[in-house]
C-alpha cells in the first residue's frame, strides 16, 4: 500500500514543475542499456532551481523545444534562468512551427494544412498528424505565435 508520506511527496514534486509550465517526460534513464556511451544533454535550469536535462532542438519567441529520447516538451523562456550547452555554446536553433497541446505535449515540424476554427495538419518527419483544436493550446508559425482562428458559425437550416 502506498503511504500517505509517498502520495503527498509526489504530488508536491510535480505541482512544482506545473509551476514551471512543464510536462516532465517520461521516467526513463537510457533507451539503449547496452551502449556503451551514456546520452548528453543540455542542462536548461529552471527560475525555481529545477533543472530539466534534454536536447535544446528548436525555439519560438515564447518557448524553448526540448527534445529527450523521443519526447517534445516546450519551456517557456521566461521561466528559464540558463542553458548550459552540451557542447560548445549556443547553437543556431530553428524555429519551423510548432503545436502545443494541452497535455503538454508539443508536435515541432511544418503545418501542412489548416481547415479554420477545426484543425491543423502538422507533418513530422514523413509522418502527418491532425490535430483538433479543441486539442491544442498554442500554435507557432516560423517562429511567432498565431492566433487560432474562430470556426465559422453554421448556418441555420429550415424546420
Amino acid at each position: 500500500m502506498i503511504s500517505r508520506r509517498f502520495f503527498v511527496g509526489a504530488s508536491l514534486a510535480t505541482f512544482s514543475w506545473v509551476l514551471c509550465g512543464f510536462t516532465p517526460f517520461t521516467s526513463v534513464s537510457n533507451v539503449c542499456p547496452k551502449c556503451k556511451a551514456a546520452p548528453t544533454f543540455d542542462e536548461v535550469a529552471l527560475l525555481g532551481g529545477k533543472k530539466v536535462l534534454a536536447n535544446v532542438v528548436a525555439q519560438n519567441s515564447d518557448y524553448y523545444v526540448v527534445e529527450r529520447f523521443g519526447e517534445l516538451r516546450m519551456l517557456k523562456k521566461s521561466k528559464v534562468s540558463a542553458v548550459a550547452w552540451r557542447d560548445e555554446g549556443p547553437r543556431k536553433l530553428a524555429t519551423g512551427d510548432q503545436i502545443l497541446l494541452k497535455s503538454g505535449v508539443v508536435f515541432h515540424g511544418g503545418i501542412a494544412s489548416e481547415q479554420k476554427g477545426r484543425f491543423f495538419v502538422i507533418q513530422v518527419g514523413e509522418r502527418n498528424h491532425m490535430i483538433w483544436n479543441s486539442q491544442i493550446e498554442a500554435v507557432y508559425r516560423g517562429g511567432n505565435l498565431y492566433t487560432l482562428p474562430v470556426a465559422p458559425a453554421a448556418k441555420p437550416t429550415a424546420p
